[in-house]
């Protein structure tokens, strides 16, 4: 099953992958995220290892993620080693002229209990993720443009 949300933030790319690569600024933006902690000694590139309690419809769950994909400014991708969040995740950051990016962030989510998690992630789930995505995205912006606006 995948999701897919798209948010145009007046911020270079740069600007807005800083943000986003700030880890432990994760919890600013990202709605169900509560915290991140780095598990690795590397910050950066394929193989960072997070760990990041995530609040799941009210339930919280620890997401552990991998960097799997690492294209600085414009590709981050992680995938989720969890029990209970697993699959693969990605930030694609696309230039929109010199002071604008794109900003597309999908996950392909792999729920539980196959045809009947598929259907109830996909009934119940899945608009439900859409909305904190999108609202999490419009956070990012806002600490993107405001840091751009700063500096």
């Amino acid at each position: 099953m995948r999701l897919e949300v798209v948010q145009r933030i007046a911020a270079p790319r740069e600007s807005v992958w800083a943000v986003l690569t700030t880890w432990e600024r994760q919890p600013e933006w990202m709605l169900d995220a509560k915290d991140v902690e780095v598990l690795t000694p590397a910050r950066t590139g394929e193989g960072v290892t997070l760990r990041c309690p995530t609040n799941l419809l009210g339930v919280t769950v620890q997401d552990v993620m991998r960097v799997t994909g690492w294209d600085e400014p414009r590709y981050l991708e992680v995938t989720h080693l969890g029990r209970i969040i697993t699959g693969t995740g990605a930030f694609e950051l696309a230039e929109d002229g010199p002071d604008a990016t794109v900003v597309t962030w999908w996950e392909q989510i792999d729920p539980p209990l196959g045809r009947l998690g598929e259907w109830g992630a996909s009934t119940l789930v899945l608009p439900i993720l859409r909305r904190i995505f999108g609202r999490s995205l419009r956070n990012l912006a806002a600490l993107a443009e405001a840091d751009t606006a700063a500096a």
